[in-house]
């Protein structure tokens, strides 16, 4: 027995260190050799009747380009800069006119997906741009409209917008000094901070334990808050943009760094997942539909054990092509996107009625069969306590003995 228990631990120890190293590899290849072709490409494209453009200032990332006819005379400026997408940077390059006005804005190259993407030209969002002048402020829901549903596409192009700006404002003699975008803290935040503590509190105080309520009230809570008014249930794609330095926007999107490092750093400092089954609004979905039929159906130990551990092979494949391919957006699939924003493509709509109906028979089918997340969730937790256990063993002991007494 002892025998056939180290040899699991040695078998376990060298796919830990397989899946290690071809996620490294993955990583190296997505870092170095995917071969960034830069602007220059779509310069042409973005402003059909220049013929020759010049980069004349770079600043922050972003480039400023003089456009020129095919006389040689100045028909105006492209800036080009980065903005944060869903899925990861979006290359932004605005038209300015020679005294610095927007004719145009293009976005040739992008990570997001194209059911969000295509609201943008449905609600006309690049045509707000047209006519301001490169001293105007240029922030969003203020002097621009978000096109509805897509926030952080929008936002990505109006971090573009504004990056370019300031090396054509700084080229032109006169640096933008107007107002910055500032740091939003309101009730989207704070209401994803209290339903975080509620769900600390309905597990971890011993007059609530052992009673159901406490969770199927940070279930609703998380249903209302997190799926129906916010549609910012914890994705793998907020993890998995991390991994290849992706970071959203912080002054827009605060409610993201709030929910995935308070999330993650509860996992920590607990020992306990106070996401899945508690406050996710997918499985407070999921558990609805269950008392629908009230289906007893579980698979047994042994078959719940490898439906459970679908979850880290599709994981893994998700992080991999992510590193890979150096964008997050590959490693959206969790049916929530479609179910709270009522949008997505043939496949994702296929994969969340399937989820669905699976769940209506099997108790929180996708949560404990095929959730990313509940996986990356369940792994911390692993690593955790094998820190812990690491820690207990080397840490000096207390000699319990008596102390020692002066003669």
């Amino acid at each position: 027995m002892a025998a056939f228990k180290l040899g699991r631990i040695k078998t376990s120890s060298i796919l830990v260190l397989i899946i290690l190293v071809v996620l490294i590899g993955a990583a190296i290849f997505g870092q170095y050799g995917e071969g960034h072709s830069g602007y220059e490409p779509f310069l042409k494209d973005a402003m059909p009747a220049a013929s020759s453009f010049t980069s004349l200032k770079t600043s922050g990332g972003a480039i400023l380009y003089q456009a020129r006819d095919a006389s040689g005379n100045p028909v105006g400026y492209i800036t080009a800069a980065e903005g944060p997408g869903y899925g990861g940077p979006m290359s932004v390059l605005v038209n300015w006119t020679l005294d610095g006005t927007i004719t145009a804005v293009n976005v040739p190259r992008h990570h997001e997906d194209m059911p969000w993407w295509k609201v943008l030209f449905k609600d006309k969002f690049f045509n707000q741009y047209i006519g301001r002048s490169y001293s105007e402020p240029l922030l969003l829901d203020s002097d621009i409209d978000a096109a509805t549903g897509s926030t952080v596409s929008s936002n990505g192009v109006a971090v573009g917008v504004r990056n370019g700006r300031l090396v054509l404002a700084s080229y032109l003699g006169h640096p933008y000094s107007g107002p910055r975008e500032p740091l939003k803290f309101g009730w989207p935040e704070i209401l994803v901070v209290a339903g975080m503590a509620l769900a600390v509190i309905a597990r971890t105080l011993p007059v609530l334990k052992g009673r159901s309520w406490p969770r199927l009230l940070t279930l609703f809570y998380g249903f209302i808050i997190l799926g129906v008014w916010l549609s910012i249930p914890l994705s793998l794609t907020n993890i998995a943009s991390w991994l290849v330095g992706y970071a959203p926007h912080l002054q827009t999107f605060l409610v993201m760094y709030l929910m995935v490092f308070g999330v993650i750093g509860l996992t920590v400092i607990f020992g306990k997942n106070f996401y899945c089954f508690w406050l996710c609004p997918y499985s407070a979905v999921q558990e609805s539909l269950h008392l629908i039929t009230d289906k007893k159906t579980r698979p047994g130990p042994k078959l719940f054990k490898v439906l459970h551990n679908t979850r880290f092979v599709l994981l893994f494949i998700a992080v991999f092509l992510v590193l890979l391919l150096k964008n997050p957006s590959v490693s959206v699939f969790e049916p929530w996107n479609v179910l709270f924003s009522m949008k997505g493509t043939t496949d994702q709509w296929v994969l969340m009625i399937f989820a669905l109906v699976s769940a209506l028979f099997v108790y929180n089918f996708w949560c404990h069969y095929l959730c990313p997340v509940g996986a990356v969730l369940e792994l911390i937790l692993k690593m955790r306590k094998g820190v812990v256990g690491i820690w207990q063993r080397i840490r000096p002991q207390k000699n319990p003995g008596r102390s020692p007494t002066s003669s």
